[in-house]
């Protein structure tokens, strides 16, 4: 069974936390456990499952122990306005481009006149609970450090903030154009092009210069590494 994949009735949960519906029935109330509503019944992603059960110390079942298990479980991912589905904040999800187009990554369009969340990102619940466990590691690096998909930074740590002159909140959700001097972002983006279409032949070390106010472009050299979690983001290093 993978948690990618699957998702299970209040019924099947029960049968395999050895509890009654009623139970995992008060687990989802409390939003405990995130489970979705179809008509009048719920659908649990096993990969919420297992999550709920890992960070309440209790027994994950067998069947689920082997194949899940082997890394770090996070929730799974939902949108920012079902996240924020019955709650005050929701009010505003609608008028919001994130809605309106459906972002995935809904903070790539912060600084858009269409956004609607008036939330800075770092203290966001949202990304906290959704985003932040899986990319919160590179506070842990000694060197300038950042995730970066689709040509966004996810996030990054005080030494790379430091290094591109922003405060470290300010980088989640800037466009590599935002950091990248003019005259290395055509590498850039080819390098990311290369390596999202699984071109192993991309170096994982180039040499590129950032904006910088001091000196107009600083020149420094990165590695570009490729993570399993969250799937298609780089961690990129800054020697």
């Amino acid at each position: 069974m993978s948690i990618r994949q699957k998702t299970l009735s209040v019924s099947q949960a029960a049968a395999l936390c050895g509890v009654g519906r009623t139970t995992v029935g008060y687990w989802i109330r409390s939003n405990k456990l995130r489970a979705n509503r179809i008509g009048r019944n719920y659908s649990i992603p096993v990969q919420d499952l297992l999550y709920f059960l890992k960070s309440t110390g209790q027994k994950i079942p067998p069947i689920l122990h082997d194949e899940n298990l082997k890394g770090p479980i996070f929730k799974s991912f939902q949108h920012c306005w079902e996240y924020w589905q019955g709650r005050d904040s929701f009010r505003n999800c609608e008028q919001c481009i994130a809605f309106q187009k459906q972002l995935e990554v809904c903070f790539t369009a912060k600084n858009s006149r269409s956004s609607r969340c008036s939330i800075d990102c770092d203290i966001c619940q949202y990304y906290v609970d959704i985003f932040l466990p899986r990319i919160h590691f590179v506070n842990q690096i000694d060197v300038p450090a950042a995730v970066i998909k689709d040509l966004y930074f996810w996030c990054g740590n005080s030494k790379l903030a430091q290094l591109c002159e922003v405060s470290k909140k300010d980088l989640i959700g800037k466009g590599i154009e935002e950091i990248v001097h003019p005259s290395s972002l055509a590498l850039v983006i080819a390098s990311a092009k290369r390596r999202s279409l699984g071109d192993f032949e991309v170096p994982e070390k180039c040499t590129v210069s950032i904006k910088n106010e001091r000196t107009d472009k600083l020149q420094i050299t990165v590695g570009v590494y490729p993570l399993i979690e969250p799937e298609g983001a780089f961690l990129v290093l800054a020697e």
